[in-house]
């Protein structure tokens, strides 16, 4: 456990860091944010000024340099395993953003490193923090729904040629971040199948890439068949006209059906039950609310909930680890191999996928 203040520094100074991070980060007194580390020279030195931290251009150099006791690796998404593994092999806790590796073995290797050198481990869910998913999941574990039938996950939104040429262009490259159902639609497949509760049978879907000379998916559909027999649909794009137009989830049982919605599931569109629940209800007719951005206020839960692990070592199953984080990767490898293949793919899946 950690006494005092946890020296943190961010790796990766882009989109995600500047927007949900560093303002996290400087509100919660848990934290003591020390450094910054991208390697582009000129963007760490503007972000540690703007923070009033050290800059570094390489990870090695912060491991080296800092007593760190926690990072948090915002790189672009297929370094996340090897990033994680250089702090882990340092004693440092890790937390990595979504998601947590590009591939199964990837991520595997980093949940093993974690535990041999006993550090923590943590996959930035913060949707499962939002205030309306939270009430939905109450009314799942107090089964109101009854026996759950379906669950669909709408994302339709508009990602231009600037989003993709951001960063040095990593965004559009298909082995560094994967397209809209990784980049954009990650969180919504793991709100799927956290509220369903039950690992996936079987996937099966349909990719294409159209109007943005990228190497990622912008549009495509998918099935997947969880092993308690709901079936979860997913319409995805990021090609909507003229911007983004929903992000959606929607879970229906033989005695409930319930529809999330807005920038960042922040609005319930839906709440209808066949028995009411007086105390829930009312919630939902107020549980609505407006985020900055698109990234919501998760982050200060997720920080919130990190920070008593560290210091306490209590409410260790109140924050997603790197087993949780694992299993939106294997829906989503099943996911790719489905489209390459064109062919169902069948769960568990191997290591090496």
């Amino acid at each position: 456990m950690i006494k005092g203040k946890i020296r943190t520094a961010v790796i990766g100074c882009g989109r995600v860091s500047r927007t949900a991070h560093y303002s996290t980060l400087q509100e919660n007194d848990d934290f003591d944010f020390v450094a910054v580390c991208d390697t582009d020279k000129s963007r760490a030195d503007e972000w540690a000024a703007h923070n009033g931290v050290k800059a570094y251009y390489s990870v090695k150099d912060l491991l080296d340099n800092e007593e760190l006791d926690f990072v948090t690796v915002n790189a672009p998404n297929a370094l996340h395993p090897e990033i994680g593994m250089m702090a882990a092999t340092r004693g440092v806790h890790v937390m990595c953003e979504k998601p947590l590796g590009m591939t199964l073995k990837a991520a595997d290797d980093l949940i093993d490193l974690c535990a041999e050198k006993d550090v923590h481990l943590f996959t930035v869910m913060q949707n499962r923090f939002n205030a309306t998913n939270l009430l939905l999941k109450r009314a799942v574990d107090k089964g109101r729904f009854g026996k759950l039938l379906t669950c669909n996950v709408t994302v339709r939104w508009h990602r231009g040629l600037a989003y993709y040429s951001e960063d040095n262009g990593w965004r559009g490259m298909k082995d560094m971040a994967g397209g809209v159902f990784t980049n954009q639609s990650v969180h919504y497949i793991d709100t799927m199948q956290w509220l369903v509760g039950a690992a996936p049978k079987l996937a099966f879907s349909c990719m294409e890439t159209s109007l943005r000379p990228v190497d990622v998916e912008t549009h495509g559909s998918g099935i997947i068949k969880f092993e308690n027999g709901v079936i979860g649909t997913l319409d995805l794009t990021v090609l909507t006209y003229p911007d983004d137009l929903e992000g959606s989830i929607t879970l229906m049982g033989e005695n409930g059906t319930v529809k999330v919605g807005g920038k960042s599931m922040n609005k319930i569109l839906e709440w209808d039950f066949a028995e009411p629940d007086a105390e829930d209800d009312k919630m939902a007719m107020s549980s609505d609310y407006e985020p900055p951005t698109v990234y919501g206020f998760g982050h200060i839960e997720m920080y919130r909930r990190v920070a008593t692990v560290l210091k306490t070592g209590e409410g260790v199953d109140d924050v997603p680890d790197g087993k949780e984080g694992r299993k939106a990767v294997e829906i989503l490898c099943g996911l790719y191999q489905s489209d390459e293949t064109e062919l169902p793919v069948h769960f568990p899946l191997k290591a090496e996928s």
